[in-house]
């Protein structure tokens, strides 16, 4: 039994550590070691009464050390004066060591049958060591000493000691050669057949640089060097030899404990063979096969640059098909013959690998699927690249083609009398085209679905589309040729028969909808709350437009919003009618001749036709599904979405908004949503290919400022923070499993799936400079892509809208002109000034921390982020930094002898004399911050944003209820108050 411990010593060590030690009775050698670490409860804290009694606390007891062990071995351990007692401590696993003493205890460290051998090392347990450091196994053979750095990652809790056994990278070799990797000091050896990871780490000295690798296969030289430490990437390495140049893939993962990196090498090239057959390669110019079984995977080394490789079915008289493997294929089949079939060849191409897959033959892998649906008609066909037609097609027959030569040109050739044309399967279909072909003695309608501009000529009115050109066929007879999609297959049927060509077309064309949903919601908030540290991270909001006047001009067609110069005519006008109480309708002459009734219903403008007309707005979400027996149609609109920054003292309030277009670009144009998405897919068949007839989106120009505290406190939200140690476990073991994968499965994860694009168009958005915002805009050198920017867009609006405005009319040309000089000054001079208001904003702010006062800094921080609104505001708040040091002089010297006694006083006279240089200092520069900040608000043209709401009100207790705005709006007025009353005290 330990010493005890008394209640007054828990409220005295609240947050701390208190120890007591167990003796054991039987021997003088052996104790326990509890810690012990009470924290008040939290949840219930609050609500207890003010006598200090009365407040529960919560005592937990750890073991002084816990040792886990992050090797993929396991190791094993003792204690020092445990009589050579050894524990065995699996991979992944930890243990509770209840008997360690800081500065005192020393372990036996054993890893065991690494490389075939046993490791030993000793580790002091001490304290206020780094949190990364190195212990050294020892393997002693016959032949030499070998030596091993292993990390040892170390956290200090309040209750215990964290030791985490670790190598900082595991190497994985799956290329079936000797590698070896060499940096400096280190050089290590991977046999080929050596299944378990390397575990390996630079020199102890050189750890926290950029250290870098070379690699070297079998034979080669070294290669160039490359860093292991970048999380995420795949790329190759190249090593030269005599004979050839090895390609490796190389792959750098993060581990699910995050201080190892998984770094796999696998061959650049492989070769997967899931038909039914065992095939034979070889390398062009090669006489040596290599066999593949079924489902297997092998390593290719390929010798020469022809990137050609030779196929033949083992036991085969067939003659080797030849492919490339150095370009994109999916689903190339190759014809055997009438016993064998085909098999299929997909060439995947990544950065870190390419993958050879050959696979069995399936519905849709053929190119072409010919019909000849004529009576006496023949039809030769061919690849193009050949010197002769193949075959013939006869009267009503049907063939699957695919080509005879895999690495000639990819057209399918055709002749029909005396025309011969030339159809390509990989051509992006767009539209359908309607062509008149004229044959010696018959007419062939010809509609295709390609991106060729095709004219028509002549054609029949009766069979096809209307505004077409009319023909007398007199007594020639037609034929119709359709050309269309079914996966990556493309079918060309010939047909005499008007029926069949009219339901083929019909069945390409647009299908009505059989199905419709149709989502709409008005206002969407989403609110990221912290619980752990009570506090409101962001608030994302999805808004509708304001009133929108909208015509509905045909019966079947959809409401459309009017342009927003008549929409803001139209309210003025039904604003000013509705505030008369009106009780019967009224006649307004604006464009056009509008009927307002009292009641909102039934409105319609009467010239020059009768349109229906009504008042409604743009909802902030809708979402619309549409489906018919081929097709499925999304679309998806947000009107307006706004990210708010709601951290107490945040430096930019607003992450993210669309910016507001000038009125002459948006005058004579609707309403339009920040964001658009349309998608039209169609399903056919057997086909599991993706078809996506028609892909748009459209995005408006937005705004994205982000700071340092925001993106921390985000990461925060979204990271794990406490994870289950059987969880940690099962993780663990999962990174292990991954090791043993074969090339197989390795190759495998590699594919992707295929998706066919008709129309494909993504609105080319200024959204893109953001990304260079964001890069080179950083808050510490001035943002010199802002200034740049500024000016040239500056430039570009001083010519764009006056031209704008001159095509609609000499008051709006005027308009432009204003509009164009004011974004001239404000891009030009307004770039300069926000230039060089962040360059001294970044200067202020690290003479601010030279301060060492957090609430000084704070308040800075929360007053800088108020912008001035003008030159006069931005003098005037730097003057006020510059005369107020002397009192935040007496308050540090004040505040000191409160905390800390006599020495807090010397401390805060250090800390008062260090802030008399570095307050008036950043006082000064944050005066001429706040100038410069003045004169770019004059100068910018753009509107303030308007908060959506308040950051949430969190009570007492931390619970989160159901948002109230005028809990949240007195929070936000109180800690304004709070921020006056400092402000005033100060001065």
């Amino acid at each position: 039994m330990c010493e005890g411990i008394t209640f007054d010593e828990i409220m005295k060590n609240v947050d701390s550590l208190l120890q007591r030690k167990c003796q054991s009775v039987r021997s003088t050698n052996h104790s326990l070691i509890i810690n012990i670490a009470p924290v008040k409860d939290s949840l219930t804290t609050s609500s207890c009464a003010e006598d200090e009694w009365d407040v529960p606390y919560v005592v937990h007891l750890w073991p002084s050390v816990l040792l886990r062990n992050l090797l993929p071995y396991q190791i094993t351990y003792s204690v020092e004066g445990n009589g050579n007692k050894y524990d065995t401590l699996q991979e992944g696993c930890s243990a509770q060591i209840h008997n360690a003493v800081l500065d005192q205890t020393k372990l036996d460290l054993q890893l065991l049958n690494y490389l075939d051998q046993n490791w030993r090392s000793e580790y002091h347990i001490k304290s206020n060591l780094p949190d990364i450091s190195f212990t050294t196994f020892h393997c002693v053979t016959e032949l030499d000493k070998t030596e091993l750095d292993i990390g040892v990652h170390v956290t200090y809790t309040t209750g215990q000691m964290i030791i985490e056994i670790h190598s900082p990278y595991w190497m994985v070799n799956k290329t079936g050669r000797m590698l070896q990797y060499k940096a400096d000091g280190i050089h290590r050896k991977h046999p080929p057949d050596y299944k378990q990871p390397l575990l390996f780490s630079f020199q102890p000295k050189n750890f926290r640089q950029n250290n870098k690798v070379q690699l070297r296969v079998t034979d080669s030289e070294l290669s160039d060097q490359f860093s292991l430490d970048t999380v995420g990437s795949h790329g190759s390495v190249k090593c030269k030899s005599h004979k050839k140049e090895y390609q490796v893939g190389v792959t750098i993962n993060n581990s699910s404990f995050n201080i190892t990196r998984i770094v796999t090498f696998t061959p650049f090239f492989m070769i997967s063979n899931r038909s039914k057959y065992t095939l034979e390669v070889a390398e062009e110019g090669k006489e040596k096969w290599i066999p593949i079984v079924l489902q297997q995977c092998i390593p290719f080394w390929p010798e020469n640059d022809a990137n050609k490789l030779l196929v033949r079915v083992e036991n085969s008289d067939l003659p080797p098909k030849k492919i490339n493997f150095d370009q994109q294929e999916n689903c190339l089949l190759l014809h055997l013959d009438n016993k064998l079939g085909g098999i299929a060849v997909d060439v995947n191409l990544t950065e870190h690998s390419t993958v050879i897959t050959f696979s069995n033959y399936h519905d849709g892998a053929a190119p072409f699927l010919l019909i000849n649906h004529t009576k006496e008609e023949i039809i030769e066909y061919g690849q193009s690249s050949l010197s002769e037609l193949e075959d013939c097609l006869q009267p009503n027959k049907a063939v699957l083609y695919t080509w005879a030569d895999p690495t000639g040109s990819r057209k399918l050739k055709w002749r029909c009398g005396n025309r011969t044309e030339e159809i390509s399967p990989k051509e992006v279909c767009f539209f359908y085209q309607n062509l008149l072909l004229m044959l010696s003695n018959f007419i062939i309608v010809f509609t295709c679905m390609s991106s060729k501009h095709i004219k028509v000529t002549l054609c029949l009115p009766e069979l096809v589309p209307d505004k077409m050109e009319i023909l007398s066929v007199d007594s020639r007879k037609a034929v119709y040729l359709m050309s269309f999609y079914e996966g990556l297959q493309r079918i060309v049927l010939i047909t005499e028969d008007e029926n069949v060509f009219k339901l083929t077309y019909e069945s390409v064309k647009a299908e009505l909808a059989e199905q419709e949903i149709v989502l709409s919601l008005q206002d969407v908030g989403i609110s990221l709350v912290n619980n752990y540290t009570k506090q409101e991270v962001s608030y994302i909001g999805i808004t509708s437009s304001d009133v929108v006047w909208e015509t509905k001009p045909k019966k079947k067609s959809r409401w459309r919003p009017m342009s927003v110069k008549q929409i803001d005519k139209l309210e003025q006008e039904f604003r000013d009618y509705s505030e008369l109480s009106p009780s019967e309708n009224k006649i307004v002459e604006l464009e056009s001749n509008v009927c307002l009734t009292p009641n909102g219903m039934n409105m319609k403008i009467q010239q020059p036709n009768e349109i229906p007309i009504r008042r409604n707005y743009l909802p902030a979400l809708k979402v619309e599904y549409s489906s018919s027996a081929h097709q499925k149609s999304f679309r998806i609109q947000i009107y307006r979405i706004q990210i708010q920054n709601q951290i107490p003292g945040a430096i930019f309030p607003f992450v993210f908004y669309p910016i507001k277009p000038p009125k002459s670009i948006t005058l004579d144009s609707a309403p339009k949503p920040f964001t658009d998405v349309s998608i039209v897919m169609r399903t056919a068949g057997h086909s599991q290919i993706s078809h996506i007839k028609y892909f748009k989106v459209l995005i408006q120009e937005m705004d994205l400022r982000l700071d340092l505290g925001f993106l921390y406190a985000v990461v925060e939200f979204f990271t794990q923070t406490d994870v289950p140690s059987d969880q940690e476990l099962e993780l663990f073991k999962k990174d292990v499993e991954s090791l043993q994968e074969e090339l197989m499965s390795v190759s495998s994860m590699d594919t992707s799936q295929i998706s066919l694009y008709e129309y494909f168009h993504i609105s080319p958005i200024k959204a893109i400079k953001q990304m260079y915002i964001l890069i080179l805009g950083l808050d510490v050198l001035g943002n010199p892509f802002g200034f740049i920017r500024g000016l040239s867009e500056g430039v570009e609006a001083f010519f764009y809208e006056p031209y704008q405005g001159a095509i609609q009319g000499p008051e709006e040309f005027i308009e432009g002109m204003a509009l164009g000089f004011k974004a001239l000054v404000g891009g030009a001079v307004g770039g300069l000034a926000g230039a060089a208001s962040r360059i001294t904003g970044a200067m202020a702010k690290g003479v601010a921390a030279i301060t060492m006062d957090e609430d000084y800094q704070q308040k800075r921080r929360e007053a800088m982020n108020k912008q001035p609104t003008g030159l006069r505001e931005g003098i005037t708040r730097g003057g006020k930094g510059l005369v107020s040091f002397y009192r935040e002089m007496q308050e540090d010297r004040k505040e000191g002898a409160q905390e800390e006694g006599a020495a807090g006083f010397f401390k805060g006279v250090g800390k008062g004399l260090v802030g008399a240089v570095a307050r008036p200092t950043g006082g000064i520069i944050d005066m001429a911050s706040s100038t410069f900040q003045g004169i770019k608000k004059v100068a910018d043209s753009s509107e303030d944003v308007i908060s959506l709401r308040p950051p949430r009100f969190f009570g007492e207790d931390g619970v989160i209820r159901p948002y109230r705005l005028r809990d949240g709006t007195g929070s936000q007025m109180l800690q304004v108050k709070k921020m006056k009353d400092k402000f005033l005290t100060n001065i």
